[in-house]
C-alpha cells in the first residue's frame, strides 16, 4: 500500500542558547554525582533546596568556576504535526514530491547541487499569526527559493485547487495563485478556521493533505505556531523541521 502519512517534528527556540543552558545542567548534574553522597544530597540538580544549591556553588567556585543551571533547558522539540494525505490520482505528483521530501530519498537538488532535496534542518521561514505558516524552501530558507524532486518547479495538479481548506490543511505555496502557479518544496500548514481567512486559500492554492484527525498534538501545536507569528510574518524566533518522514 502507497504511503499516505508523513510526519513533520517541529523545533522551537535558539538552538545555541539551548546548547549552552544543556551544558550548563550537564555540568551541575556531574558536579551533583560527584559530591552528592559525601554531602547528602538528592540526585537531580531541580531536586536541590536554596541551601543545598549554596553548597554546590561553593564547591564549584573552586573546581571550575563554570555557570551552574539547577533546572533542565527547555526542549526544543515543540510537537510532532502527523498529516494523511490525499489518495487521490489526480495529485499523484505532488503528494510523490512532498513525501520524498520528508524521507530525503531523492539526493540533491539539481539546480542546486549543494543542497539536498530534504527538510530536515528546513525553517519554517513565515508564520502570518492566525492564517498559515509557510516553509519547504530547502534551497535558500526565506521563501525566495525551493525546488521540487523534478528539476526546479512543475504544474500545479488542479485537483487540489478544488479541495475545501481548513485548519490543519497542508498546502503547496507558490508566488502564483491558481492553475498558473507553479510549485516547489515549498508548503503551508493552516492555522485557522476563520472563514474569511481560508476564502484567500480556496482555489488559489494546491491543498493535498490534512492533520491527521485524531491527533491532539497536533492541534495544539498548530496553535503554538501561531503564538510565535511576528507582525511581519517572521518567526518571533527560529522555527525549523527537526525530523520528517513517512509513519
Amino acid at each position: 500500500m502507497a504511503c499516505r502519512q508523513v510526519y513533520l517534528d517541529i523545533y522551537i527556540g535558539e538552538a545555541e542558547r539551548f546548547a549552552q543552558e544543556e551544558a550548563s545542567y550537564k555540568h551541575t548534574s556531574d558536579l551533583l554525582a560527584k559530591y552528592a553522597t559525601s554531602y547528602t544530597l538528592p540526585s537531580k540538580p531541580e531536586e536541590l533546596s536554596d541551601w543545598q544549591k549554596e553548597i554546590l556553588q561553593n564547591i564549584d567556585v573552586h573546581e571550575s568556576k563554570a555557570e551552574l543551571r539547577f533546572e533542565p533547558p527547555d526542549p526544543l522539540l515543540a510537537g510532532r504535526l502527523v498529516f494523511e494525505l490525499s489518495a487521490s490520482p489526480k495529485l499523484a505528483k505532488t503528494i510523490a514530491n512532498f513525501i520524498a521530501l520528508c524521507t530525503g530519498e531523492k539526493g540533491t537538488c539539481k539546480n542546486a547541487r549543494n543542497k539536498q532535496l530534504h527538510y530536515l534542518g528546513c525553517p519554517i521561514h513565515r508564520i502570518a499569526k492566525g492564517f498559515v505558516a509557510q516553509g519547504g524552501d530547502i534551497v535558500r530558507g526565506d521563501g525566495s527559493g525551493g525546488e521540487s524532486i523534478y528539476g526546479g518547479d512543475f504544474k500545479v495538479e488542479e485537483e487540489g485547487l478544488r479541495a475545501t481548506p481548513r485548519k490543519g490543511s497542508l498546502g503547496m505555496a507558490s508566488s502564483k495563485t491558481g492553475s498558473n502557479a507553479k510549485n516547489t518544496s515549498q508548503f503551508f500548514v493552516v492555522l485557522t478556521d476563520d472563514e474569511n481567512q481560508l476564502k484567500k486559500l480556496k482555489g488559489q492554492y494546491v491543498i493535498f493533505g490534512e492533520l491527521k484527525k485524531d491527533q491532539t498534538e497536533g492541534l495544539g501545536l498548530l496553535d503554538r505556531l501561531s503564538e510565535v507569528g511576528g507582525a511581519n510574518e517572521k518567526p518571533l524566533m527560529p522555527v525549523w523541521i527537526g525530523g520528517c518522514g513517512t509513519c
